[in-house]
């Protein structure tokens, strides 16, 4: 079979990939354009793309020959489900192995915001310390504050995990009802599940965890903004589009809210401008998943997910197993030859 990877892997999982399949790499940390990726896919059965890819019909039509696309991320909003589920393509995701490394980050992203220490490692590199005031740089503590966590999926459960140990009181909103899991968070996290507007009121910090799909598009807006306190620090590890990035730097322009840490943006790798002009925001490129072993991992699980499915055996890390049959068809109409 032969595999097209549209980046650099790691080198345990270029080597596993290379033993099973024919691989055709862009080794480049540069975009490809989309006529490039069209053109490079032609005559191959799989896809191991990063989530700047955009898969839909449109790349299903031209190479119908496409069995399955390995996503190299947790998140695939990059890629039409519903196309992929037409066209009989299995998609794969990389869930559960960043979770550590993405929950770090937006502890890392609350602590800077909360205590200042970006703005204050500015000021001091521009000389402007003159000595320990009392009234310096004071940001807010977390022992015994409220954290509100959206999205209590791994990654969330993960960042709950870190503020119990920072003394952090939590509550969330979350998409499922089953009492079951309501019932362990609350046992394991002392958490309690609120509606989202209630969060957004109740909050000292909130962290952004959920996926981005259509009914999480702008799930914080202008709305959600106008009701938080305005000491709350923002906090989002998840997908730029889930806020409302206008709305957002509105709030922060105004001072509805106190501070922002975001690691993602609506239309990556540009930032507003009203964002850059801040000093009470801290930004980072993306970089939730940016360690070497959970970059790792996450190629070696994109590339376990493909040699499973192409030996006929449906992957843990499927994203639509419903299509299973269909590929499975479309994998037996290829081999017969």
């Amino acid at each position: 079979m032969k595999v097209f990877v549209t980046g650099k892997l790691s080198d345990k999982a270029a080597q596993a990939l290379s033993n099973f399949a024919q691989v055709d790499a862009y080794e480049s940390d540069e975009p490809m354009e989309r006529s490039q990726v069209e053109e490079r896919l032609e005559g191959k059965d799989a896809l191991v793309c990063i989530l700047g890819d955009r898969v839909d019909a449109e790349l299903f039509t031209k190479r119908p020959q496409l069995k399955l696309v390995a996503n190299v991320a947790v998140g695939y909003d990059n890629i039409n489900i519903s196309d992929a589920n037409d066209s009989g393509v299995l998609i794969t995701n990389t869930p559960g192995v960043l979770d550590n490394a993405t929950a770090d980050l937006a502890f890392g992203l609350l602590l800077a915001a909360a205590r200042r220490i970006v703005e204050a490692d500015g000021f001091v590199r521009r000389g402007e310390w003159t000595g320990w005031k009392r009234e310096l740089m004071l940001g807010a503590e977390l022992n015994g504050k409220t954290l509100g966590i959206i999205g209590m999926g791994r990654i969330g459960k993960a960042v709950a995990k870190r503020a119990r140990a920072f003394g952090l009181n939590i509550i969330y909103a979350r998409k499922g009802n089953d009492k079951k899991t309501d019932d362990e968070l609350k046992k394991t996290f002392q958490a309690e599940r609120v509606e989202l507007n209630e969060l957004c009121r109740r909050a000292d910090f909130i962290s952004v965890n959920c996926p981005l799909r259509a009914d999480t598009r702008h799930l914080i807006n202008k709305n959600q903004f106008d009701i938080m306190q305005p000491h709350c620090v923002l906090i989002n590890t998840s997908r730029g589009a889930v806020i409302d990035e206008q709305a957002l730097v509105q709030a922060m322009e105004e001072r509805k809210i106190a501070s922002c840490g975001l690691d993602v943006f609506e239309n990556e790798p540009q930032v507003p401008e009203g964002l850059l002009a801040l000093d009470n925001v801290v930004l980072a490129p993306h970089i939730g998943s940016a360690t070497r072993e959970t970059r790792a991992a996450m190629d070696e699980l994109a590339v376990k997910g493909l040699i499973e499915a192409f030996n006929g055996k449906l992957p843990t890390n499927a994203v639509n197993p419903d299509v299973w049959q269909k590929f499975s068809a479309k994998l037996k109409t290829t081999a017969s030859p």
